[in-house]
This record gives structure tokens, C-alpha cells and sequence, in this order.
């Protein structure tokens, strides 16, 4: 056994961005299986091999380590409920979503951004997961954007680009959701609390802005994925808000660090901020988070 944290180097390995797959395979007596990988990679062109791990923890690991074809199908970034489906339902996990058979009869997931179908070239048990090595026998590919996970959470490529975007051309303020230790940074005013935030630089790009921002109030911390950018409809300009965390908590005039389960208790300075810190309750604690892109009253959630 290792001397390390487990779930330290759980979220270690977790720092490195990946896709997110669906592996699929059917036993010897028609049982179809499948679960959520972002442990997938590339082997080799000559032949075309590829490589999945799954855990012998999985119900299905039997059913893995004997199956002489699967399929894995690489999500596009609409597909975050097949992927949540794969990696946690207890129901019929196919019923759930759209597929057909390859040619072996190994479900591919319809919509996903590309499939492979592949014959089992070698099995090595590693530890408490199996290195399952595929031969590509079939493959499509389309040019949609993937879906991305870091640090427990899915990133979209398109909907991050879509929200820079707004934000570089269209965002009048900037702000910040900065985790540092189970607590989230809050500014404090007499309408009640908000988030730190800052107007648009000029020629600066908003994270470029936010991160002067941070520097400004003296706060070392690194900017991850934008949260949420939505038109404010007393003024028409657009806000986004990015997270970040921070290691260490700085006392500062105005802010205070709240603990992250306190925070639906606590009186906000506008409707608009109460709906994002409650959304960002609920999602850190499922261990997902998805972008916002709308308005103060709706939008989409990807």
C-alpha cells in the first residue's frame, strides 16, 4: 500500500485536462455494458491501438476483462448527461440515451464526436485497474468540440470560446467565485454581500482584467474556467465570472472568506449573484460544474 492521501492524488491526477469517453462492450450472453473514461489514449497508428482502463472495481469488469471487442465514443459537448448516466446510474444506463450497434453489436453513442470499434489486442492487469488495449477495426470522427473534464468539473471548448467572446467584446465588469479552503471570498457592502469584482479594462481582455484585479487586492490565486457571463438588463452590458482558487486567505478590508455550506444562508446585494452562489453550491457539492451563458432570469447551462 502507498503512503499517499488517496484523494490528494486523486485530485492530482485530475489537474491534467482531459476528454470524457463512454467505453461500451456486450458480454457472452448479450449483456451490454458501458462506463464514463476520461483515462483514454492513443498507443500506436502501425497498427491502430488505443487504451482504456477500467477499474476492477466496476460491476461490468468481467465482462472488460473477458470481451474480445468494445467500443469507446469520445462525447461532444452536449452530451454531460450521457456522461453523468455512464458513470453513476443504477437504471438500464441504455435506456438513457440515444445508440446504435457497430458492425460487432457494441453500442456507439449517438452524437458523440467520434467512435472506435475495436478487437481486443492485449489485457495487463495494473494495480486495481486492467490496461485494456484495443485494435481499431472501424472509426468515425466529426468536427464537433468535445466535451473536457478538469478538477471535477466539464469544460467546453465551444462554450468557453463563445463566452470569451461576449466577454471580450461585449463584458462591462468581471468577477471572481475564489474557493480557498472550503470557503468562498465575498465582498462585503450595506446592500449585503457580492462577489469581487471589477470594470472592464481598456484593450485588456477580461481575464487579463481579473487577474490585475486579484493582484490589485493582493491575492495570489489561479483563474480556472468561466462560471457564468449574462446581460444585465438595467444597463444591457454583459458580466462574467470566472473561478479561482486560492490557497491562502488574506485579510482585507470589505471581503470576508465564508465557508461554502454557510453560504445559501446569507443575504446578497442582488437577485442575479443569490442565483449564481446557489448554483455554485449545488454543483461544487455534485463535484460538477457547467458554464452560464443568459440573462439575469434565463439562459443555457452547459
Amino acid at each position: 500500500m502507498s503512503d499517499f492521501d488517496a484523494r490528494e492524488l486523486r485530485n492530482a491526477f485530475g489537474s491534467f485536462m482531459t476528454g470524457v469517453t463512454i467505453v461500451t462492450a456486450v458480454s457472452k450472453t448479450g449483456e451490454k455494458v458501458g462506463f464514463t473514461a476520461n483515462s483514454f489514449t492513443s498507443v500506436s497508428m502501425d497498427p491502430p491501438l488505443l487504451l482504456v482502463c477500467p477499474a476492477k472495481r466496476l460491476s461490468s469488469y468481467d465482462i472488460f476483462e473477458s470481451c474480445d471487442h468494445f467500443a469507446v465514443s469520445v462525447l461532444a459537448e452536449d452530451q454531460q448527461h450521457a456522461s453523468n448516466t455512464f458513470a453513476g446510474s443504477k437504471d438500464d444506463r441504455f435506456a438513457q440515451v440515444e445508440w446504435s450497434a457497430d458492425a460487432f453489436g457494441t453500442p456507439l453513442i449517438t452524437g458523440a464526436v467520434a467512435h472506435f470499434s475495436c478487437s481486443s489486442f492485449q489485457k495487463i492487469e495494473a494495480g486495481d485497474h486492467l490496461m485494456l488495449m484495443g485494435k481499431v477495426e472501424q472509426f468515425l470522427s466529426n468536427e464537433k468540440f468535445g466535451l473536457g473534464y478538469a478538477k471535477g468539473g466539464y469544460f467546453s471548448l465551444g462554450m468557453e470560446h463563445k463566452a470569451e467572446e461576449i466577454s471580450h467584446e461585449q463584458c462591462a465588469q468581471v468577477g471572481a467565485l475564489l474557493e480557498c479552503n472550503g470557503k468562498l471570498l465575498l465582498a462585503k457592502s450595506d446592500k449585503g454581500y457580492s462577489l469581487p469584482q471589477s470594470k472592464m479594462q481598456a484593450d485588456v481582455s477580461s481575464l487579463q482584467t481579473l487577474k490585475n484585479m486579484l493582484i490589485s487586492l493582493g491575492v495570489a490565486a489561479e483563474v480556472g474556467q468561466v462560471f457564468s457571463v449574462y446581460e444585465k438588463s438595467t444597463t444591457g452590458n454583459f458580466v462574467a465570472f470566472y473561478r479561482a482558487e486560492s490557497t491562502e486567505e488574506k485579510e482585507m478590508d470589505g471581503y470576508e472568506y465564508v465557508a461554502i455550506d454557510a453560504l445559501t444562508e446569507l443575504n446578497f446585494a442582488s437577485s442575479d449573484i443569490t442565483s449564481m452562489v446557489t448554483r455554485f453550491v449545488h454543483e461544487k457539492n455534485n463535484g460538477v460544474f457547467r458554464l452560464y451563458v443568459g440573462n439575469e432570469l434565463e439562459g443555457d447551462i452547459r
